[in-house]
């Protein structure tokens, strides 16, 4: 099985689709008495606190956003304070709600389900408070864990096919999906919820560096044994997704006293004893492993080539001349633009719109800022999308119901239908009213054939992080100004038709609601360190 076999993408896609017969079959019963831990506890390996007052991301939340690169001074060096701050407002619990005898511990970045399937690991060489090693965090007693003494980025960078960034940047956090928390709801499917849900903590880890004035790439081409193998992810029950350098160029190159350096040796298997994540144990998905397996890159020489081809993913272009209208962007406006640390806080997924309407203004504000490059490595550090974005305009001042393209090279908007019922937003997304209520449906999509020719399997990672990571700017940018937003699924072909024929080659990545919120919520707090780990065994059983 190896990545050019695409027709696994292919089959996975068409098997995990939504449709109106496939969701009205016999429905799955939630076993809420087995339900997945929220938490990845080790039994035998003990915790190092992180630093509870570490210092808040200031720079505005559009401007963190919409930059590819860092937005404040570059520091000389990063610390443990520094490492706090990333890891809390990537990851780090922002609120806890009840539920019966259920503790919903929410997070900095929204998750599907409320689920959070998504881990983080820190690669290090020696830092201020931190020798060098890989380590897990863990959100609830806001803590890290030591899996691997030593300076393991050499590894790292050669299993990115020796990509510069890695060994010159002083940390990297490594997301991983453990797959039997998102499946336990959304089974197969929930494949797809890997990259959204890394997606959206990507953009919070995006702008929070950008903010601290740091470089940071991402990198979803990589030799899976090898980064499997390094953070101890247990075979076909966690996967790594994605690897993120941070710091680039800030790299003390192993001249500290507290890097211990490992060399180019093979990395030891190490099983390190985890607490059950489910009381009578997982179902497994074999889907969801199959897809995995089949878009994984199997030697540093196969990275090279991933990252090195030439890909271009052409535009439709045939049905531009069917195009009645095109209405410019206004010029982005961020005079007003609110601290990243109090958007990050207080974020959340919005339960319930208004039928009000949002400003022109700020939906030219969201694009603007979320369809910047994202520094990944399939699309030559953000010089490159394959991502577009999709809409329909429900309540906007200014624009003309409708559905609509957004054309990133006129930064224009392409009308593709007129006075399009509101109630044709809330039907595509599973005839939930929330998204008729909304002032606007984004459905990111991408030429996922071109795509999957191109990049082979993999790409099929590539389109939902990349997407996924846009959706996480939208979030942002949405909740910068004033007002809320909401991600969905989706009935995927009928997305497809109802945007064609402009959007015949296009598959739908993630949908996502903005507009007015018909409440007002609260913001979150820093609630790092509030929780120890006894506590939290208590109240998880």
């Amino acid at each position: 099985m190896g990545n050019r076999e695409i027709s696994h993408s292919r089959d996975f896609h068409e098997f995990t689709k939504h449709s109106e017969v496939s969701i009205q079959s016999p429905g799955h019963r939630l076993d809420f008495g087995n339900k997945p831990n929220p938490f990845k506890f080790y039994t035998k390996l003990p915790s190092i606190p992180l630093p509870t007052v570490f210092p808040k991301p200031e720079a505005g939340t559009l401007t963190a956003i919409s930059r590819i690169r860092s937005v404040g001074q570059l520091p000389s060096e990063i610390n443990i304070m520094e490492i706090a701050e990333i890891l809390f407002f990537t990851a780090g619990i922002t609120r806890s709600l009840q539920y019966d005898t259920d503790t919903i511990y929410m997070r900095a970045a929204s998750a599907t389900g409320a689920l959070y399937p998504i881990e983080l690991y820190l690669v290090c060489e020696g830092i201020s408070g931190l020798k060098a090693g890989v380590y897990h965090f863990n959100p609830g007693d806001f803590s890290l864990t030591l899996l691997r003494e030593g300076d393991y980025r050499l590894h790292l960078s050669e299993a990115a096919g020796d990509d510069t960034s890695i060994q010159t940047s002083p940390a990297l956090i490594v997301f991983s999906s453990i797959a039997w928390r998102n499946a336990w709801k959304y089974r197969d499917r929930s494949y797809r919820h890997w990259f959204w849900d890394s997606g959206v903590m990507a953009a919070n880890l995006l702008a929070t560096v950008n903010s601290i004035g740091l470089r940071i790439n991402f990198n979803v081409g990589f030799f899976d044994d090898v980064v499997n193998r390094l953070v101890c992810a247990e075979n076909r029950q966690e996967a790594v997704i994605a690897m993120a350098p941070i710091g680039v160029g800030l790299s003390k190159k192993n001249t500290s006293n507290n890097n211990k350096v490992v060399g180019r040796t093979e990395i030891t298997v190490l099983n390190h004893e985890t607490l059950p994540l489910s009381e009578k144990g997982q179902v497994e998905y074999p889907m969801i492993w199959k897809i995995h397996e089949a878009s994984n890159l199997q030697s540093n020489d196969e990275v090279k080539k991933w990252i090195d081809v030439d890909k271009i993913i052409k535009q439709n272009s045939t049905t531009q001349a069917l195009i009645p209208d095109s209405i410019p962007l206004l010029p982005p406006n961020y005079s007003n633009d609110p601290p990243l640390s109090d958007i990050i806080l207080l974020r959340g997924s919005s339960r319930r719109f208004a039928r009000k309407p949002i400003s022109f203004a700020q939906l030219c504000n969201i694009l603007h800022s979320s369809a910047t490059g994202i520094p990944l490595d399939f699309t030559k550090g953000g010089k490159v999308s394959i991502t577009d974005a999709y809409f329909i305009a429900n309540d906007v001042e200014g624009l003309p119901r409708g559905s609509y393209y957004f054309n990133r090279n006129s930064e224009s908007l392409d009308l593709l239908k007129r006075d399009v019922h509101r109630d044709v937003s809330g039907y595509l997304c599973l005839w939930q009213s929330l998204f008729s209520d909304a002032s606007i449906v984004f459905f990111l999509m991408t030429p996922l054939e071109q795509v999957i020719a191109s990049y082979g399997n993999r790409g099929y990672r590539a389109a939902q992080f990349e997407a996924g990571i846009i959706a996480g700017k939208i979030y942002l940018a949405a909740y910068a100004q004033g007002i809320g937003a909401s991600g969905s699924t989706f009935f995927d072909d009928a997305v497809t038709e109802f945007f064609s024929p402009h959007a015949t080659d296009k598959s739908t990545m993630i949908a996502i609601g903005v507009g007015v919120p018909g409440y007002k919520s609260k913001s979150g707090k820093v609630l790092a360190g509030k929780w120890t780990r006894d506590q939290l065994l208590l109240r998880m059983g």
